[in-house]
This record gives structure tokens, sequence and C-alpha cells, in this order.
């Protein structure tokens, strides 16, 4: 039998119009679906990129603010240091050997240390004396219990969160060398301009990369005047009016990038404020924050005023 002509427009396709619309909303959909897909992707960038730089900014200043905090630490014995942070008045240190003719690696800064400013990134150096991290008459206490409970300090910034109690901490500690006031530790920070890392050196253990990605680092320091605020000023100001002795805190100020180098769609800023500083960047599709903090210093607390 022939089809009724009803059943043979229901065995027709689309037509063409028909097509040609559910083609084009396919593509509105797909589109959709893939700006939504490219946008999510991009966020995503951007969110791993601030989580990136947070977690860089929080141990710089974490372990920044661990070791400033002990600038002018007098040691058990109570011996005051005048200048808490060592700069270019002290002049080039004599490199000291420890009692017993033990030697340390950089026993004294060099003159590239001088706690300065700079534009590419200051540079600071704090000054503390050593504890004997042992009990009397124990030359090293490793690993063992012979520990001296009274001592807080002993190692510079790579210390390893004060777990070195070896021979050397003890020969260059107060109670060992023949000029208590010899004894001191030499903890230098600094941001490297050819890798943007913060380093420290230290004078009992060299010189250790300790977080990337640091563009920049710049310092401020305290000082309490006669109406009992504090006034920040520069590592030269401080230098020219000789009043080291004075910082009773310190401003520490980080400008921290993503490793990403694209992490932007189109340039950011040029310049970013750091503290006192306009600091200039040259990658400007990287992500950049600003973070600071202020240390106060416990061993400066001696209420001079300007």
């Amino acid at each position: 039998m022939k089809n009724s002509p009803s059943q043979s427009i229901q065995q027709k396709g689309f037509s063409l119009i028909e097509l040609l619309i559910a083609s084009t909303l396919g593509v509105f959909i797909v589109g959709g679906i893939l700006i939504n897909f490219i946008s999510t992707k991009e966020s995503e960038k951007v969110r791993s990129a601030i989580s990136e730089i947070d977690s860089n900014a929080r141990t710089a200043l974490q372990i920044i603010r661990q070791n400033v905090s002990h600038a002018g630490y007098p040691s058990t014995k109570n011996i005051r240091i005048e200048k808490p942070f060592y700069s270019q008045s002290d002049g080039p240190a004599t490199n000291l050997v420890c009692s017993g003719g033990t030697h340390v690696n950089g026993a004294t800064p060099g003159t590239d240390e001088y706690t300065s400013d700079a534009d590419i990134g200051d540079i600071m150096t704090v000054v503390y004396l050593a504890d004997n991290p042992c009990l009397p008459g124990k030359a090293s206490c490793t690993g063992t219990t012979d520990i001296n409970p009274d001592a807080l300090v002993y190692t510079d910034c790579l210390g390893g969160g004060g777990e070195v109690r070896d021979s050397q901490a003890v020969s260059c500690s107060v109670e060992k060398m023949p000029n208590a006031e010899d004894a001191k530790i030499y903890s230098t920070f600094y941001v490297s301009n050819d890798d943007h890392t913060l380093y420290c050196r230290g004078n009992r253990r060299g010189e250790m990369a300790l977080v990337e990605d640091i563009e920049n680092i710049q310092f401020l320091y305290g000082v309490k005047q006669d109406d009992g605020t504090r006034k920040y000023l520069d590592a030269t100001r401080i230098e020219q009016k000789n009043w080291w002795g004075l910082v009773n805190s310190v401003q520490v100020g980080l400008l921290v990038r993503s490793y990403d180098k694209n992490v932007l769609k189109q340039d950011g800023k040029e310049y970013y404020t750091v503290l006192d500083k306009k600091i200039k960047v040259k990658d400007r599709r990287r992500m950049y924050r600003v973070y600071s903090t202020t240390i106060d210093l416990p061993n400066q607390r001696r209420g001079e005023f300007l």
C-alpha cells in the first residue's frame, strides 16, 4: 500500500531552516561553555597566584620576625650591646677566632653586609649575643639532655630553629670567649636582584636562599619621640644621626611576585609603594602584592627619647 500524505510528512527529516537554527543554538551553547571554561581557568590561575604569593610572604615575614626580634639580645649574662645592627660606622669587622681555636664560617660580616638602603632592596644585619647552649663542662649537647635550660639564643638565622648545640656553638658563646662581647651573632637579610630570592647570611652557618619570588625588601627603623610616638627612618638617616642604639622597632616591607610571568591578561602597575619607596617592576604581566609588618625589639626597650 502506498503511504498516505500524512504518513509521508511524518517520515521526513528536519528542514534546512531547522538545521540552521539548531546549529546556531549549538554554536552559542558550545561557545558559552568554552567561555565559562576559559574564565574558570583564568580565575583559578589568579587564585593560585594569590595563594602562592600569600604563602611566600608569610614564610618570609615569619623568618625575619624570628631573627630580628633577637636584636640586641644581651645573653644570659646581661651584657648590653650598644648597637643591635651592624652598620658602616662600625667599620670592617675583625675576624675573630672562638675559644679553643675554633673557627666559624664567616665569623664576622663583610662590608657588603652593612645595614643600608638601596632601591633594589635594603640590607639589614642584626646583632645579638650567643648563650652557651650546654651545661657547664659540656663541649657539646647535640641530641643529649645536657642542655642549658636558660639558653635562649645561640644560632644565626640558619640555625635550624635553635637545635644546633655543637662544639662550635659552645666555644663561641659569651661564657667561653675571652671577651664576652665578642660572642656576637650576625644575621644578614637581603633580596638578590639576580634571582629575586630572599637570602640570609649568618656568620655561624654561611648563606642560604630562604624564599623565592621576593621582588624587593625595605626596612624602616623606629625611634621613640618625646611625645611617646615612634618615628620611622631609613638606615641612612639613622646612621647619620648615630641613633642605632635608640631603635626599638623595625618595619619590614615586602614586594612579592607570582612565579608565573603571565597571570594578568594585560599589563599591571609599573610602580608599587613599599614602605617609603616606589619600586618599579619589569614583568608587568606577573601579579604583585605588598606586605608589611612591625617588629618590636624587646631588648631595646630602654625608654630613650628624641
